[in-house]
């Protein structure tokens, strides 16, 4: 079952691993993403008082296949250990090895989908049948080509709006629960006392955890904060206004400054609810395959994972 071209819809941290396991085994990849640029998750907020790290705060490597990656992108100037202040939620001293990108969260998604010619700014339809693979479109009828086998590396979805209804993987995304978040973004004069800790996590409160920005590896200084909400207040507030939300957050910090700038965005799609199974699926003889997060877990890691060991599965499967 040779298929040597592969479309992958979605360039974030999965399709990006996946994406380069196919290359190096020789397959023809591409990948497209509906994202103006790299980072999805990871992404970064500019603003007038400097960056905001909104999305995922830092990553772990457990994993020792991504141990080597983040060595990697360590030695390609995109990555850095965090040496940081961090609490749990019991306030107490996490001794976790943290990283970050540098100089933003996403450089070390930058660095790969560069790498790998990844197209942004294209929202993809969903794939038509052609042939033995499909022909491809934007959301808006625009051709783009054909491939044999389509990978599908978005939250769970937009991945069922992607793929052929019925069919077991389009019914897998979509009765997959995802959990919303709404992430505060603040800033404070400069002589606005601060606290010690670069990270916390807390207990039982409208907001689960705060990172401040300014001791990040490569970041401008600068008394700035991301506040991440719990999901259980992001789902009561799903729908207010961004502004309503923001001085909500920033009433539940109790911090003696006040904000001088502030603004909140919500991530409808943060995590998933997950249920026992495999990191990724694929349904070989339909040329189509599903990875992310929302396969393996929230964390950074466990989205390369994902995308990995389908990029593994496929070079396998399909040479």
């Amino acid at each position: 079952m040779a298929r040597s071209s592969i479309f992958i819809i979605g360039a974030g941290v999965a399709g990006l691993a996946c994406g380069r396991v196919l290359a190096d085994a020789g397959f023809d990849v591409r990948l497209a993403d509906k994202g103006r640029g790299p980072g999805g998750r990871c992404s970064t907020r500019r603003s007038e008082v400097g960056r905001f790290d909104h999305g995922a705060p830092c990553f772990t490597a457990s994993d020792p296949r991504f141990t080597l990656q983040v060595e990697a992108w360590q030695a390609a100037g995109v990555a850095e250990e965090w040496k940081g202040s961090f609490r749990d939620r019991n306030n107490e001293p996490s001794e976790l090895t943290r990283y970050v990108g540098v100089p933003s969260m996403n450089a070390f998604v930058r660095h790969d989908a560069d790498a790998l010619g990844a197209q942004f700014g294209l929202q993809m339809g969903r794939p038509k049948p052609a042939g033995a693979g499909f022909d491809l479109y934007t959301a808006d009828g625009q051709s783009i080509g054909a491939a044999d086998f389509v990978v599908i590396a978005t939250p769970a979805p937009q991945a069922a709006s992607l793929l052929p209804d019925p069919s077991p993987l389009q019914r897998h995304a979509a009765t997959t629960p995802m959990i919303p978040c709404w992430t505060l973004m603040a800033a404070f004069d400069e002589g606005a006392v601060i606290p010690s800790h670069d990270m916390r996590t807390f207990a039982d409160q409208p907001i689960e955890t705060v990172i401040w920005q300014g001791g990040r590896p490569g970041r401008d200084p600068g008394a700035r904060l991301v506040a991440h909400a719990t999901s259980e207040w992001a789902t009561e507030h799903l729908e207010d206004d961004a502004e309503t939300v923001a001085a909500a957050l920033e009433d539940a910090l109790k911090l003696e400054a006040r904000a001088t700038f502030r603004t909140a965005h919500r991530w409808r799609y943060a995590r998933a609810v997950l249920s026992d199974g495999p990191r990724y699926s694929a349904d070989l003889a339909a040329g189509l395959a599903v990875c992310g997060d929302w396969h393996a877990g929230p964390n950074v890691e466990d989205a390369w994972l994902s995308g990995h060991e389908l990029g593994q599965h496929l070079a396998a499967a399909l040479a």
